[in-house]
This record gives structure tokens, sequence and C-alpha cells, in this order.
């Protein structure tokens, strides 16, 4: 079991050091339990590393029928003695990968036509829809993590081994941080590709930045958050500190904006995910209604995608990211990493379709259809 979390725009590693046990919730009725483990683990001085799949939603909210099959147990809380600041990882080595995309092109333009009729509905006016894409490694999983980070630093970078998966996450996106009783979240909603020429690339930059069409969909999940935020957070303190801010990386632009509130000195990680997770921004609104239609639409889990991967420190402090451009892969290296992206009324099948291929590009190898 290991735990390790990066944020390379910072030059900072923070690995956590001499495991102790692996704490688990695998139905509703686990979850007291699991929380209250947690919460005695870091009283008790230990750092706990967290690993959340997207299907623990399904856990908080009955609403949400459980899939049938549970390969992995949507919970997942690796406690440590202490953490360490360390040396980040480095390689130069050539990711080694196969990727398959499972759905043709059409089958995902049926797919958004279904959306679409619950759009004009007036069901619900967003909605995050993903397709996972079939990885098969030549690398050991921390190696293929050295590599593909190293070529795409970002801010919430994590390995985990969890010892029947290995999650590798360069999400550059923040859930939650929590800093005594400020918490604060930074969704993002908009993308545009990098380009190599250098002028086109500003021009994506500027696109996307002038865009009304993303600043909307933008607009909704902050709107989305500050109502899930002001369900833990003291009354009146609930504001947006930022907005459409335009963020780049290695193979995208994307914009961001930051909402952060003041919560009571008692509000607990069982507190803050009840309320917010998963992140607005990964399932559209409202919440519950994008939710059941994903639930629907989606045949697969998505499991650490769209989940969150992070940890929490003794003093109560914690640091979550939005598990996108996040693999899982088995011992003999197969597995998955989901792309998706925000659907409205007026989004273009074709257009959104190579937005999931952009986003691919983070995994340095050539999509091919199964």
């Amino acid at each position: 079991m290991y735990g390790r979390f990066e944020d390379r725009l910072k030059g900072y590693a923070l690995e956590m050091q001499g495991y102790l046990g692996h704490i688990q919730a695998r139905r509703p009725e686990d979850l007291s339990t699991a929380f209250e483990n947690i919460e005695q683990a870091r009283q008790a001085g230990h750092w706990v590393a967290l690993a959340l799949d997207y299907e623990l939603a399904e856990l908080f909210e009955p609403r949400l029928p459980a899939r049938d099959t549970a390969p992995h147990a949507p919970l997942n809380a690796l406690v440590f003695e202490q953490a360490q600041e360390v040396a980040l990882w480095d390689s130069q080595a050539t990711p080694e990968l196969t990727v398959k995309l499972p759905i043709s092109q059409q089958d995902y333009r049926d797919a958004l036509a279904q959306v679409q009729q619950g759009l004009q509905a007036g069901d619900f006016y967003q909605i995050n829809y993903t397709m996972p894409l079939s990885i098969q490694s030549g690398m050991a999983p921390r190696d293929l993590y050295i590599a593909l980070a190293s070529r795409h630093p970002v801010a919430y970078g994590a390995y985990l081994d969890l010892g029947d998966r290995h999650i590798l996450s360069l999400s550059p996106e923040l859930f939650l941080e929590k800093r005594g009783n400020t918490v604060r979240t930074r969704p993002m909603k908009g993308t545009r590709p990098r380009d190599t020429d250098p002028d086109q690339d500003q021009k994506n930059a500027q696109e996307l930045q002038s865009s009304l069409k993303d600043r909307a969909e933008n607009l909704m999940i902050v709107d989305l958050l500050r109502n899930d935020l002001g369900q833990v957070a003291r009354t009146g303190t609930v504001q947006t500190t930022s907005l459409f801010d335009v963020e780049q990386y290695a193979s995208v632009w994307t914009m961001t904006s930051s909402i952060q509130a003041e919560v009571e000195p008692d509000c607990t990680l069982e507190a803050l995910l009840r309320a917010l997770f998963p992140c607005g921004s990964i399932t559209g609104a409202p919440k519950l209604a994008a939710m059941q239609c994903i639930r629907q639409l989606e045949t697969q889990r998505r499991g650490i995608y769209c989940g969150s991967v992070g940890y929490l420190n003794p003093n109560g402090d914690l640091s979550l990211n939005v598990s996108i451009r996040s693999l899982e892969l088995d011992n003999h290296g197969q597995g998955r990493f989901g792309v998706g992206g925000g659907i409205v009324l007026d989004s273009d099948p074709d257009q959104e379709w190579l937005e999931c291929l952009w986003k691919a590009r983070v995994l340095q190898a050539p999509v091919t259809l199964t």
C-alpha cells in the first residue's frame, strides 16, 4: 500500500509513510463505521490517503440505485503514521500504452441525442456525459505515472497503490481544500486544445476566454457548488472569489472559477462529502437529475474517474482533487481512463467528440476503436 501526492506546479511532493491499515466502505450501512475509523485515525495523529470512486455517491444518495456489480469498494482510506515532503519523481521514459475506444462516433452521437431529449424537456440543463477508454500498459504502474506526470505537470497529481489496483491521477482540478475553517473549491468547465503553432495556441485561449457558451456552462457549475457548499458553510460566508480564469496545461487550455466559505470548527470529512460529493463539474445540473441521467446512459461504472483522490492530515486540513485525467490499472496493466464533457442544449456532438479526443492526449498514445 502506498500513497503519494504531487504539486508539480510548485515542485512539491508528499509521500505517505508507515502504512497502518486500510478502511473501506462497500454499502451504505458501512459508511458510519468507515468515517468513524477515519476520524479516529486522524485524531490519533495519523495521515489518511483517500480514494473515492464516483459511485460513492450511490452510497450517499438512495435515489441513485447502486449498480449490480461492484468490483471495488467505492470508499478507500489508507492510514499512515506520517507524511514526508520528498523530491519529485522524474523520468524521460516514453509512456508505453495501448488505448482503445469502445464506442464509435455514431454511438456517441446517439447517446447525446438522448441527452438532448432530456435537455429539451427541461429535466436538466447540463449533463456531464463520459465514456471509458480501455488501457493496456507495458510499464509498471508507478513507472507509467512518473512518465506521464513528468510530461503533464499539474497541481493535484497522485499515485496510489491500493493492493488490487493502482490509481494514477494527473488532475489539474481542485475539488475541496480545507485549511483551518476555510473551505475552497475550484471547478473547471470549458476546454480548448493546445496547439504547436504559438499564434493558433493563443487564439484557442482567447476563444475560450470570450466564449459565452463556456462562460454560461462554467457559471452553472459555480452556482451548483455555491449551493452545495452552503449546506455546510456558516451563513453568509459563501463567496465566489474568481470567475472565468483561463489556465494552460501541456495539452489543453481550461476555464476555472473559485468559491470559498467558512465552516464550523467541528465540520468533518463526512459532512463535507455528503454535501458536495461528487463535484458538480463532473455531474451537471441540477445535480440529482443529472446523476440519474448519467446512471441510465453510462453503462459502465466510472470508478475513480470523476471521483476524488487526496489526503486528510492530523489537524483536520484536507486536499481532494476531482479525479479527471486519471487512470486505474490492475496488477496486469489493464485498466481504463475516462473522458467526457458538459453537454447543454446547443452542444455540437461532433465538437464534443473532438473534445474527448483532446482530453485523451495526456496519455501520449494514439486512440483506436475496438
